[in-house]
C-alpha cells in the first residue's frame, strides 16, 4: 500500500505542474476548437424589436449555419494539427509549442476577418422579414475563444515545458554515479607491489 502510494504521490507531482496545467489547457481548447465546428454559429432573428424585452419566447431565428459554411473545412483542420503539435510538444519536442501561437492567431484573424462578417448579414431576411437582425451565436464565440487560448497557452507551453527539461537535466547531473578511482591507485595490484618490492631491494 504505500509503495503504491509513493507512486500515485510521484505520479500526482509530476502531473500536477505549470507545464502539465497548460498542456491540459491546450488540449481542452484544440478540442472545443474542433467541436465548436459543428455548431451553428450564426442566426437571423426575425422581428426583434417586437421581442425586445421579452425573455419568452425568443424571437424567432432563421438562417442557422455552422461555422463552416463561411470558412470550410479550415478551422477544423487547424484544430487537429494543434492537437497533434500539443500532444508532441508533451512528449518532449517542447520547441513545437509555440506553432500553437500561430495557430491560435489564424483562427482569430479567420473569426474576425471571414465569419462574423459574413454571420451578420441578414441577406434575403431583411427584405421578406420586418426587424431582421443577424446575430453571432455561441459557435462564434467558442471558436474565438479558443484561438485566443491557443494563442496564449503556446508561449507559456514551450517555456514550462523547457525548463522542466533543464530542471531534469540537473536533477540527472546530481544523482550518484559510480565512484572514481583516484588517479595513483590505477593499475595497482599484487604485481605493482611486488614490483615496488623488487626495487627497494635493489
Amino acid at each position: 500500500m504505500r509503495l503504491q502510494r509513493r507512486r500515485s504521490d510521484h505520479l500526482a507531482e509530476r502531473l500536477i505542474t505549470p507545464a502539465g496545467g497548460v498542456a491540459v489547457v491546450a488540449l481542452v481548447a484544440t478540442i472545443t476548437l474542433g467541436a465548436s465546428q459543428f455548431r451553428d454559429y450564426r442566426a437571423v432573428k426575425i422581428d426583434s424589436p417586437s421581442y425586445a424585452g421579452v425573455e419568452n419566447p425568443p424571437a424567432p431565428e432563421r438562417g442557422k449555419r455552422s461555422p463552416r459554411s463561411a470558412h470550410g473545412l479550415t478551422v477544423l483542420g487547424i484544430a487537429v494539427a494543434a492537437f497533434f503539435v500539443a500532444a508532441l510538444a508533451i512528449g518532449g519536442r517542447w520547441r513545437l509549442a509555440r506553432l500553437l501561437t500561430v495557430l491560435g492567431i489564424a483562427v482569430i484573424l479567420i473569426s474576425l476577418l471571414v465569419d462574423a462578417p459574413e454571420g451578420l448579414r441578414e441577406g434575403l431576411d431583411a427584405t421578406v422579414y420586418e426587424g431582421a437582425q443577424a446575430t453571432l451565436l455561441g459557435g462564434f464565440w467558442a471558436q474565438l475563444a479558443s484561438g485566443v487560448t491557443l494563442a496564449v497557452s503556446g508561449p507559456l507551453l514551450a517555456v514550462y515545458l523547457r525548463d522542466e527539461r533543464a530542471t531534469g537535466r540537473e536533477r540527472h547531473r546530481r544523482q550518484p554515479g559510480r565512484r572514481s578511482v583516484p588517479t595513483g591507485t590505477v593499475g595497482a595490484g599484487p604485481g605493482a607491489e611486488g614490483a615496488a618490492g623488487g626495487t627497494a631491494r635493489w
